[in-house]
């Protein structure tokens, strides 16, 4: 048997060293005391209160030894924090989870005399015999835990490699998880110092978010590595990892960027590193303030992790699949999703490390401008891909969320922890995206750019509330943004723009706008009081482009000049939903096909969710999408197979079903004649995204020829990886496991289980997660979430699997939710049921979703539940209600 290093106490007995703090530490500002207040919301007495510690102490900096036992998955250490005492107090209370404080010191003479924890509060008080005097004290506490399984606080993740087994160990804080891995003040708000030092096996790599000061080689195969010294920065954004590690690195202006990968795989990491270099200087230019650590580190996980990538300051963790390009297999949708992710990641180096919300209030002020950053930095940097059009489905998915009965607005109070992890959603970022995408088009990009610059300046290393940065973008532009944006952030839903038109002459149209609020399912409004926004909107009527702010007060008559079909929200910038009178739908009928993208696609989004809800007949949508040209823009046509897909999903494997695959198909033919299975010479990029939808989905559609392809081409795979490119490998493998029988399920499992190669096994698991059978989905189930599965992705192979099989999944997840050796996050768990249950279309999984609410999610963190038994309702009334229109519409269409 191996013998392992003694794990002892005594270990810890160590010299604390950092690196000087240099001018990143000495010459950051301090916060000022306004910019440090978290957005105010009224409070009734007796009204619930935020969970947060006494302001009466503080952090100035942490130094931490540590020593991990990444084989019996615990660790130990001692932590040293410098804190200043603003008003006397003989208790000292800070954050601590799942953690065993073994002892507490104050000033090296003063041991605590009592150590209590709080398991709901997260928090430990230690009490001392005596005072605690204002200034300036050293706090020192030895303390233990255990490295978990699941993806959130410090845990271990396995692998295969060609080496035999490996185990990474690393964390992932926010946005309170920091807490299960130190004793600390673990809010965003309150900033200080860390220094770091870890015993590491001789042969594994760790990885921090500054430069290895300098290492030490101990006793028993072990190392030493002391860290240098971060600037000032919130708890949630620290971080440790260690493995079986190689780096790749560049230097960029005076940073040197890294990627750290798993020992054999750095071709894989070489283009996320190529494109992190480009986007350093990018962002440099842009923020107007160089980045300002030594080094920049992405690192990735081998699996999924919670919330799929963290933008540690200096070290960014990322679930492998949304970092490594393996130019053996990976697709172009691959190549793309990587620099999504890597762009908005390093956005948060600037919006979130350096200048960091007061409280999670404001979390949609990180988040919804890294989201939006992500398509801006691609536009300028790859504008091929054309990532700006492509965002109208991100903005989408922040209108269907504001939609529902769950919806909150953007910037909404945070009470606690459950309250936090919930803040992280839809509204927050894609909602927020969208925010910030009209207020930059209404200001101008340049303008906006500046704003931007002076809240870089103004507030780095500290704290701010939103409308600290709205503030500045105001000051540069002269124009009202802070009343626009108050409209669309403190209040919670979608604006509807009612079109009506009056007869006029001259070449002159008269349009009649009026501001409604728009819902998914109208009676959930019914009662709700009048909402009004201010809203810049563009209109056109074939001519120059006219913008108007709406005042949100009465309807508003406009003269506009132009013969061409009226548009309103022309370019999609603004966030609403356009409603048209049928004289004006049945001009866009037939003018959507020589209409610019943006608004062929607005059109189309606007026209299917009108069409779901009722305020318009749903087979709007359909002769809309039958109207654009086979050589329409590949993010058109992407939206029309995503729609396709959606309402197949509904229908019955009855003559009626039949119908609407027969259609989809005649519908998809023609584009994927045009496109075929291979590239073609000089194509663009986003084809190659839109052949693997379109070919996936005439697999599903029942297209006989396209599935025997796929199995040819998958045969041919098998025995050459190199007779097919990785992305009709990948399109192959996807129909072939969605149409899978018993037996290529077993040959897909068996390679599955067979790959050393962690993201290829990962990417086959998602693969199998599309199976139709309902038996085989059961098997896919059996391994996807037991020991064989990639780390962190059992609840994901659940969720995804859902997709096809809501209430299958709903059985099997409810056996596994409670079991002690099930993998997942405890928020994971928080967000899981609701999420499969939403799939559903049977009226009782919502009965069942609530009962399960009623027991498991506490009362602060059910949004999301909400949000999924009204999923559950719009399921049941489409099936009822929408596709009989449908049905009837593609029998008409027959008969003509």
């Amino acid at each position: 048997m191996t013998q392992h290093r003694a794990f002892a106490l005594s270990a810890l007995i160590v010299t604390f060293y950092c690196g000087p703090l240099g001018p990143i530490v000495t010459n950051a500002p301090q916060p000022s005391t306004a910019s440090l207040q978290p957005t105010s919301f009224s409070s009734a007495p007796g009204a619930p209160q935020r969970e947060q510690l006494p302001s009466t102490i503080v952090p100035l900096s942490y130094d931490l030894a540590l020593v991990p036992d990444a084989v019996n998955l615990q660790f130990r250490g001692q932590v040293r924090i410098a804190i200043q005492v603003k008003t006397s107090s003989s208790s000292i209370v800070l954050n601590a989870d799942q953690l065993v404080l073994d002892k507490a010191v104050l000033d090296t003479t003063e041991t605590a005399t009592g150590m209590t924890l709080d398991g709901k509060l997260q928090r430990a008080t230690l009490t001392f015999a005596r005072a605690v005097t204002n200034g300036r004290h050293t706090l020192s506490i030895n303390y233990h835990g255990v490295i978990g399984k699941s993806t959130d606080g410090f845990f271990a993740m396995d692998y295969d490699s060609q080496a035999g087994k490996r185990r990474t160990i690393a964390t992932n804080f926010e946005p309170t998880s920091e807490r299960r891995f130190m004793p600390s003040w673990d809010e965003p708000g309150i900033k200080a110092t860390f220094c770091l030092t870890v015993d590491v096996p001789q042969d594994r790599m760790a990885v921090s978010n500054m430069p290895v000061a300098s290492t030490e080689m101990l006793e028993n195969g072990q190392k030493r590595v002391h860290f240098a010294r971060t600037p000032k920065m919130s708890t949630y954004l620290y971080f440790l990892g260690i493995g079986d590690f190689e780096r790749v690195s560049t230097q960029v202006d005076r940073t040197q960027v890294g990627v750290v990968v798993n020992r054999g795989d750095t071709d894989k990491g070489r283009y996320a590193l190529g494109e992190a270099a480009r986007l350093l200087h990018y962002y440099n230019d842009y923020f107007g303030v160089a980045y300002p650590l030594p080094k920049l580190d992405l690192i990735v996980a081998p699996g999924e992790i919670g919330g799929g990538a963290m933008e540690n300051w200096g070290a960014i963790f990322y679930s492998q699949s949304l970092l490594l390009f393996d130019p053996a297999r990976s697709t172009e949708a691959d190549r793309q999703v990587v620099f999504q992710v890597v762009s908005h990641e390093m956005a948060h180096q600037w919006f979130g490390d350096l200048v960091t919300m007061a409280w999670w209030d404001d979390l949609w002020l990180n988040e919804g401008f890294a989201r939006w950053m992500q398509t801006k930095a691609a536009d300028d940097l790859h504008p091929d891909w054309k990532t700006g059009l492509k965002a109208l489905e991100i903005f989408e998915s922040g209108k269907r969320a504001d939609a529902k009965p769950s919806s909150h607005p953007v910037v909404q109070p945070v009470m606690d922890a459950n309250q936090a992890v919930q803040a992280f959603d839809a509204i927050t970022y894609q909602k927020g995206a969208a925010v910030i995408n009209m207020l930059e088009a209404y200001v101008e990009p340049n303008t906006f750019r500046e704003g931007v610059r002076r809240y870089m300046h103004r507030y780095a290393y500290r704290n701010t509330v939103d409308a600290d940065f709205w503030s500045e973008v105001q000051a540069v532009a002269r124009k009202s943004v802070l009343q626009v944006e108050a409209d669309f952030t403190r209040q919670t839903g979608l604006p509807l723009i009612r079109v009506e038109t009056e007869t006029a002459g001259g070449g002159q149209t008269k349009l009649v706008l009026s501001e409604d609020r728009f819902a998914e399912d109208p009676a959930t409004i019914a009662s709700a009081p009048v909402q009004r926004w201010h809203i810049p909107v563009t209109v056109s009527t074939g001519s120059v482009p006219v913008t108007y702010v709406l005042s949100g007060r009465d309807a508003v008559t406009l003269s506009v000049q132009g013969k061409g079909p009226v548009i309103v929200n022309a370019g999609q910038s603004a966030y609403v939903r356009t409603l048209y009178p049928n004289s004006i739908i049945e001009v866009l009928k037939s003018a959507i096909s020589v209409s610019q993208p943006a608004d062929q696609l607005g059109l189309l989004y606007d026209s299917w969710a009108l069409g779901q809800s009722s305020y318009a007949p749903v087979t709007n949508y359909l002769d809309m999408a039958r109207s654009i040209p086979v050589g329409a823009d590949p993010a058109v046509w992407l939206q029309i197979v995503s729609t396709l897909v959606s309402i197949e999903r509904y229908y019955p494997d009855d003559d009626s079903g039949l119908a609407f695959r027969s259609f989809a198909r005649q519908t998809l033919n023609p584009l994927a004649s045009r496109l075929r299975w291979d590239a073609q010479a000089n194509e663009e990029s986003n084809n190659a995204v839109l052949r693997d939808a379109v070919l996936q989905a005439l697999g599903r559609f029942g297209d006989q020829a396209v599935i025997t392809e796929a199995r040819r081409r998958f045969e041919i795979a098998l025995k050459d990886p190199k007779g097919v490119s990785p992305a009709v490998r990948q399109t192959a493998i996807s129909i072939v496991a969605r149409n899978a029988d018993e037996a290529t399920l077993d040959r897909l499992i068996a390679i599955a289980r067979d790959t050393k190669d962690p993201l290829e096994k990962e990417n086959l698991f998602v693969a199998l997660a599309q199976v139709a059978d309902p038996a085989g989905a059961e098997r896919v189930l059996d391994v996807g979430v037991g020991p064989e599965a990639p780390a962190g992705t059992a609840p994901y192979t659940l969720y995804r699997v859902s997709v096809e099989h809501p209430d299958q999944v709903w059985n099997r997840a409810l056996q596994l939710g409670d079991r002690p050796d099930f993998p997942i996050d405890p928020y994971v768990k928080l967000f899981l049921m609701p999420a499969i249950a939403g799939n559903s279309s049977d009226p009782k999984r919502a009965i069942d979703l609530q009962a399960y609410a009623n027991e498991h999610i506490p009362s602060s963190a059910r949004q999301r539940v909400v949000g999924a038994i009204a999923d559950i309702n719009m399921n049941a009334s489409f099936r009822a209600k929408r596709l009989p229109e449908i049905t009837r519409w593609l029998a008409d269409k027959t008969l003509r």
